[in-house]
């Protein structure tokens, strides 16, 4: 049995216990499983970043086929869009209607990513992270994180944030959605096909505000990120989730 560390971490470096700054954001590049989750995951970001006056661009890449029909899915995704954006011009949705459950992290879907995210030029680009269990999910995770390591290696300057739908991340960033809480809530109620089938806007409230916990009484609702390491991303996915443990373990304290 291992010694107990006299000195644990403070939590200050544990979590974060301050929300992101957006102010110097230009444009986002959010990658969706189904035409949802780019409300779910990060609907509050999307409002917030329409607000600061940045570009924000969506590929939703499956149908929603398994979920719905997909025509009626892709007009859900596009009535939230017109809802988040507010008084502004809505983020620019594009549907690549992949086969629902069928999505494959292969080469062609790297290319394809790899080609959006370079034209695109974005500050960020939002993916679903590894923690996610559904097939479509982690394909995209896969494929994105893969396109983007590509690009990275080529003095691409677009950087990688993984978001939460249905699982919890080991969150690196917290975005403060508060004053968005109300478009977010209308914009997951355009989805009528999906909530008559569960509740999802509920789960999705209840984590949003879990990831408060930090910021305070005034910070009631926050989406959560994890920005991944640049030198870690290069040695692969499985390579990247080990580190990320083996970090949280360090600022535990708990490797001495």
């Amino acid at each position: 049995m291992r010694a107990t560390p006299d000195r644990l971490a403070d939590e200050v470096s544990i979590y974060p216990y301050a929300a992101l700054d957006l102010s110097s954001l230009r444009s986002l590049l959010i990658f969706a499983p189904h035409p949802d989750d780019e409300v779910f995951g990060c609907g509050g970001l999307t409002a917030l970043a329409l607000d600061a006056g940045a570009q924000v661009r969506v590929v939703v890449v499956s149908d929603g086929g398994k979920g719905g029909d997909p025509g009626v899915r892709a007009l859900e995704s596009r009535r939230a869009a017109l809802v988040l954006a507010g008084e502004r011009a809505p983020a620019q949705l594009e549907f690549w209607r992949e086969p629902d459950r069928g999505v494959r992290a292969d080469a062609p879907l790297v290319a394809r990513m790899r080609e959006r995210i370079e034209h695109s030029r974005a500050d960020w680009v939002l993916v679903p992270s590894p923690s996610e269990i559904h097939p479509d999910h982690r394909a995209v995770c896969v494929a994105a994180t893969e396109a983007v390591v590509q690009l990275t290696q080529l003095g691409s300057a677009s950087k990688l944030a993984f978001y939460e739908v249905g699982q919890a991340l080991g969150a690196t960033a917290l975005v403060d959605i508060t004053p968005v809480l109300e478009r977010k809530r209308r914009a997951m109620n355009c989805f009528a096909s999906q909530l008559s089938q569960q509740r999802y806007d509920e789960h999705v409230l209840a984590l949003n505000r879990y990831r408060s916990f930090t910021l305070g009484a005034a910070v009631t609702h926050v989406e959560a990120l994890q920005f991944p390491p640049v030198d870690e991303l290069a040695k692969g996915l499985a390579s990247l989730v080990l580190a990320n443990a083996r970090a949280v373990v360090q600022r535990l304290g708990l490797d001495a």
